[in-house]
Order: C-alpha cells, then sequence, then structure tokens
C-alpha cells in the first residue's frame, strides 16, 4: 500500500496530524508493507519569511482576531499536540 501524504512543515496542525499518523502506522501488523511518501504544501503561499512575526502577531494580521481569541487558539492546538505527544512553545516565535 502506498500513501501520499501533503503537509506544510510550519503547520502545527499537520505536525500532530504527522505524529498521530505514525503512531498509529506503529500499531498496524502490516506497516512493513506501507509505503509513505511525504509531499510538501504551502497553506500560505503569501508568508513572508524574511519577517520577523510571533504566532500572535501572525494570527491578528492574517486570521483577524483579537489578541485573546490567538491565544486561546495557540492553547488548544498546544493540548493537541500534548495528545500527540509534542511540546510545542509558541512563545519563543
Amino acid at each position: 500500500m502506498k500513501i501520499e501524504i501533503w503537509s506544510d512543515v510550519m503547520c502545527p496542525f499537520c505536525y500532530i496530524g504527522k505524529n498521530n499518523f505514525e503512531q498509529a502506522l506503529e500499531k498496524l501488523p502490516f506497516k512493513d508493507e506501507v509505503e509513505v511518501e511525504w509531499k510538501s504544501f504551502q497553506l500560505d503561499p503569501t508568508l513572508d519569511s524574511d519577517k520577523t512575526q510571533n504566532t500572535i502577531q501572525y494570527f491578528r494580521e492574517k486570521k483577524g482576531v483579537q489578541e485573546a481569541q490567538a491565544n486561546q487558539m495557540l492553547a488548544q492546538v498546544t493540548q493537541m499536540g500534548k495528545g500527540a505527544g509534542i511540546d510545542f512553545n509558541f512563545e519563543k516565535h
């Protein structure tokens, strides 16, 4: 079986999905028969890679959300990440 996965390396949800997928794949009795091909996909092609802005600023500017809502969104994805074995630290970025 071949599985192609399109993923954005900057997307925390893609990273969570990747971890969940890999954990599920490890449990399959036929995991050695599965070929996984990762493909890159840019969710936000307008993202300026030279620009320095943190995640809250990005959400406020690109998504039009208030700071409190952006903080709530980050808290939710951080909790989802923990469930997938990922420790996100958005405060450093």
